[in-house]
């Protein structure tokens, strides 16, 4: 009876000592851990200046098998980011006594608060059911000069000829100053591009009392492209490139081009006229955009027909406006029919003139004037004639002496 209490008693002692001996082989799954990050060697304790944020940078870990072991893998990691920082290798058996070393290469974290920070890395050799690790604590600072593009805000879909804007927020995130810096909008398959200035961005560490009462670190600049009104319907590649004399970052997004919102109908195609005359068509414009467009307009003609019209017309949203065009034919012009066009924003039309007489010269116009004037006054001579009374003859006294 005291024994099998004995044994009782030994049952919890020996539970105890095997979980430490397990605990104890569990820390010895890798002895000797050497960590060298972007170069430079790690110390634990040491705060060691490794790094830049935003940058990927090759780790290499070394480390001695402290048994035999199966699907063993290499991590790196840091906590407490936006973005995940986190790298290991693929599983690899490992042998007592032998060394191994892996190399990773790790995408640190894509901010910074302050100009430097601090981080710990996690370096693990791991197992199924083993685990060793070292920490260590690294320091990296923001690059000397560096933007970030923070957002981008356009219409994704628009229609050829139209203007439209184009959003652009941007944050020095570098550990300088960032002077005079520019933006540009660019469609290359379009051949278009629009660019403008943004001014002067701090860090905002950099203030102090009143220093930045007029700077700012980030700053939100719109500026203006035009879609050719030729353009094919496709979806493009729309470049937004930040840029100063010491940095530049570059996003490309995608903006999607439909037919115009915009139509020219011309009330008569041909009309008839004689040589030396001038006659009017009409072209109708209509916008059915939701916003104002501009409408440059230019005549394509040959010798024969002289062409005029508006070089400029305004056409509100969802409205249309009538333009008048003005042809003169040649007084030389022959009977015929001749074309000619009207260009409105890259698209033409074609309109005819039908010449079906030829012109009378100036010569024989003025003679028949004259004639006509002779006729009249002939006229009015003999009117004047017939309708005149005789007076009577007077009798003549004879007188006798």
């Amino acid at each position: 009876m005291k024994n099998m209490k004995r044994n009782l008693l030994l049952v919890p002692f020996i539970a105890v000592i095997t979980l430490m001996v397990v605990g104890f082989a569990s820390a010895n799954l890798a002895t000797n851990i050497d960590t060298e990050f972007n170069g430079v060697t790690l110390n634990s304790g040491t705060t060691v200046m490794a790094g830049n944020v935003d940058s990927v940078v090759p780790v290499r870990v070394t480390f001695d098998a402290d048994d035999d072991m199966d699907d063993v893998k290499v991590k790196i990691y840091m906590e407490g980011h936006r973005d995940d920082v986190s790298a290991s290798t693929s599983r690899f058996d490992i042998e007592d006594g032998t060394t191994y070393t892996k190399l990773l290469k790790l995408k640190l974290p894509s901010d910074a608060d302050e100009l430097s920070e601090e981080y710990t890395l996690y370096v693990e050799v791991v197992s199924k059911n083993d685990r060793s690790e070292e920490e260590y604590t690294i320091s990296m600072q923001r690059e000397s000069y560096t933007f970030e593009i923070l957002s981008v805000d356009y219409s994704s879909k628009v229609s050829a000829g139209d203007v439209f804007p184009v959003s652009v927020v941007v944050k020095n995130n570098g550990y300088n100053r960032m002077d005079d810096n520019y933006v540009v909008v660019s469609i290359p398959a379009l051949s278009i591009s629009t660019r403008g200035y943004m001014g002067d961005l701090i860090p905002t560490e950099d203030c102090e009392d009143d220093y930045c009462d007029d700077e700012e670190d980030s700053v939100q600049k719109t500026v203006y492209l035009k879609i050719p009104d030729n353009a094919n319907v496709d979806v493009y590649e729309m470049k937004i490139e930040v840029y100063n004399e010491d940095s530049e970052t570059s996003v490309t997004k995608l903006i999607s081009v439909d037919d115009s919102a915009s139509m020219v109908l011309a009330a008569v195609k041909n009309k008839d006229l004689n040589a030396g005359e001038t006659v009017t068509y009409d072209l109708i414009i209509v916008n059915s955009a939701d916003d104002v467009k501009v409408f440059n307009l230019n005549a394509i003609s040959g010798d024969v027909l002289d062409v005029s019209v508006p070089s400029v017309v305004t056409v509100g949203p969802d409205s249309s406006e009538t333009v008048s065009v003005v042809v003169h034919a040649d007084n030389k012009a022959a009977v015929g029919t001749y074309t000619f066009s009207v260009d409105v924003n890259g698209k033409q039309t074609v309109l005819g003139a039908n010449i079906i007489g030829t012109s009378v010269s100036t010569s024989v116009v003025a003679l028949t004037v004259i004639l006509v004037i002779i006729f009249g006054v002939l006229l009015a001579v003999l009117v004047v004639l017939l309708t005149r009374k005789e007076k009577p003859t007077e009798e003549v006294e004879t007188s006798y002496y």
